[in-house]
């Protein structure tokens, strides 16, 4: 007997199951349809329709989600998480131009050498016994080689050209954020490239002659040249080879830094309208869920409306990028509509943090 209760209460449930879904399904379509709507208007009132990209894409857009007991669900994607996009881009660009001011490793032991060598070779003059012609001659040959070997010294400890290669990169990555940033147009940084390189290309060249005459040097002090005057010869060559890089290198040095400068200052600024143009935005958002949350008839009244602002949450110090989340009660909404209450307590009212 009580089996058959059982299994009698078991069907009474299933049917009254059926029977309840059956009945919510054509309410969560009238929901569905509710909710469709209030996004296209909320999309009107944010003018995501006048925001579009390459190609006419538009860069703003609303996704909706129900959960039956809480409310509605609805992602914005605004043109401002694009815009931040950007600003992220040239910090990472400024990451990079810290990553790539460096010395070079070897400066250190070369001087280190350098200084050893004549050390020795101090020591060595001051301890000799006083020459035969034949010992004037061998140190006349030896002279002329210690004067090529500072020479290749001399060739040696230039950094000039690591120097200028990170110059030169940290100038082009200031271009590339200054041109992301908006702060300068395809024209202006077509120029700055072209300033950039041309700088690139003259040291190359300055570089080159300076490899060609560390070769010479090579070469006479291989074949024992001891004539003063070919050794007075390269020496000239390397000064005026020299005296070339150094005003090249300086150029470059103040060209990244005026342009870090520039990428900075833009950076800055970029990153304080940026953060106006959200305030404004969350205006905008607060004044259109008053004028038009109370459309959304068919949610429950003890349901809420909360909105996801992607990518607009504020950024913590692992650079991790956060959504901003505001949750508004649809009792406050229908206050607001019906003016009992302002925007503005409309906004101490709801709920708002970054995620």
């Amino acid at each position: 007997m009580r089996k058959v209760i059982r299994q009698t209460l078991l069907c009474a449930i299933a049917v009254v199951s059926v029977v309840s879904a059956t009945a919510q399904a054509p309410q969560l379509e009238g929901l569905q349809r509710n909710i469709d709507i209030f996004s296209g208007v909320l999309e009107d009132a944010l003018d995501f329709e006048e925001s579009k990209g390459l190609f006419g894409l538009s860069l703003g857009g609303i996704e909706s989600t129900y959960l039956i007991g809480q409310g509605v669900v609805l992602e914005l994607r605004t043109p401002l998480a694009n815009s931040r996009n950007r600003l992220s881009l040239a910090s990472l660009n400024s990451a990079m131009q810290t990553l790539q001011v460096r010395g070079n490793p070897f400066e250190a032991l070369a001087l280190s050498q350098s200084r050893a060598q004549s050390l020795s070779s101090s020591s060595s003059s001051s301890s000799s016994a006083p020459a035969s012609p034949v010992m004037t001659l061998r140190n006349e040959s030896a002279g002329s080689t210690s004067a090529y070997n500072q020479m290749m010294e001399r060739v040696a400890n230039v950094d000039y050209s690591l120097a200028v290669n990170n110059a030169i990169q940290q100038a082009t990555e200031s271009a590339r954020s200054l041109r992301s940033l908006g702060s300068i147009d395809e024209g202006d940084y077509a120029e700055l490239r072209a300033d950039i390189e041309g700088l690139r290309a003259e040291m190359g060249e300055k570089m080159q002659d300076l490899r060609e005459i560390e070769a010479q040097i090579t070469e006479s002090t291989s074949q024992a040249i001891t004539q003063s005057n070919i050794e007075e010869e390269l020496r000239l060559k390397l000064n005026t080879v020299m005296a070339q890089i150094e005003p090249l290198r300086e150029q470059a040095v103040a060209k990244a830094a005026q342009l870090r400068r520039r990428s900075e200052q833009a950076e800055q600024a970029y990153t304080q309208q940026w953060q106006q143009d959200v305030v404004m935005f969350e205006d905008k958002l607060y004044q259109a869920m008053c004028d038009y949350g109370s459309t959304l008839r068919e949610l429950p009244r003890d349901e809420r409306v909360s909105i996801i602002l992607t990518g607009l949450g504020v950024q913590g110090e692992d650079q991790r990028r956060t959504d901003k989340i505001h949750v508004f009660n649809k009792a406050d909404l229908q206050a607001c509509q019906s003016d009992d209450i302002s925007v503005a307590t409309l906004r101490e009212r709801s709920d708002h943090y970054s995620y």
